[in-house]
């Protein structure tokens, strides 16, 4: 009497387990269901074929849409790196750490509130982001469906203006100590010379390519960069109702 009373509550302790693990297995896809819903973007079950803003915005993920992004930053970062390298050879490393420093704290955590965490690119289940510009980092902030504050988007401003002026401003600097110390070759302040003209070159081009490729159909649309048409913009958040609730409620106005 006493085996069939423990089989019979082993057998109600299983079922209750059972029980538990459907339950916590219909919260996961639940949650997981809800979370792509969040946005179209990585919603496999969207019908990109018949959108009708199909083509206008760079929605979905692709490799060629973050080459791109990477051929435009790529020369400026190139001048950038052998700029430091000479500075360091010659007269100190100290500003190549601090552009290290401002690196890691900038893009891994920094802009990555700031900008990243309004994307749509950002609210894709796991940990590592996926997008066409900051691809592979981690995303340590939640996904913020409102658009960029006012501090945000200064402080995205005056990070992007420290990532592309910083190394030119280091290599005026050490082209100043190299003629002052008088320890350097006609060679090398001609060569720093003509890194400080590519290094602002670089910069235009980076921004141009930025305005003219990039930023008219991208779907982080409170960036201060951003240049999609307001027609465009109103069509996704119409199209993705958790990102067009926050912002209505920040107050802009869909037609």
């Amino acid at each position: 009497m006493v085996q069939k009373t423990q089989c019979a509550q082993k057998f109600i302790i299983t079922k209750s387990e059972v029980r538990l693990e459907r339950i916590l297995l219909l919260e996961h896809e639940k949650s997981k269901s809800q979370n792509l819903n969040i946005t179209c973007t990585w919603n496999e079950n969207s019908d990109c074929a018949n959108c009708n803003i199909k083509g206008k915005l760079d929605c979905k993920w692709q490799n060629h849409l973050l080459l791109r992004f990477y051929k435009g930053a790529g020369p400026l970062m190139v001048f950038a790196i052998i700029g430091f390298i000479i500075i360091g050879l010659n007269v100190s490393w100290i500003p190549t750490l601090i552009y290290i420093g401002f690196w890691v704290f900038f893009f891994g955590f920094f802009e990555i509130k700031v900008l990243c965490s309004h994307c749509p690119y950002y609210a894709e289940e796991g940990r590592v982001l996926h997008c066409l510009a900051n691809h592979g980092t981690i995303k340590v902030w939640a996904y913020n469906p409102n658009p960029m504050n006012s501090f945000e988007k200064f402080g995205f401003f005056a990070g992007a203006l420290f990532f592309v002026f910083f190394p030119v401003l280091v290599e005026i600097y050490g082209l100043m100590e190299i003629y002052r110390l008088s320890i350097g070759s006609d060679l090398l302040i001609y060569s720093l010379l003509g890194l400080i003209i590519l290094g602002l070159i670089g910069g235009i081009f980076f921004f141009y390519i930025l305005q003219r490729n990039i930023c008219p159909k991208c779907v982080n649309f409170s960036c201060p960069l951003n240049r999609v048409p307001k027609k465009i913009v109103d069509a996704y958040l119409n199209k993705n109702p958790v990102m067009k609730k926050a912002w209505l409620e920040s107050g802009y106005q869909v037609e």
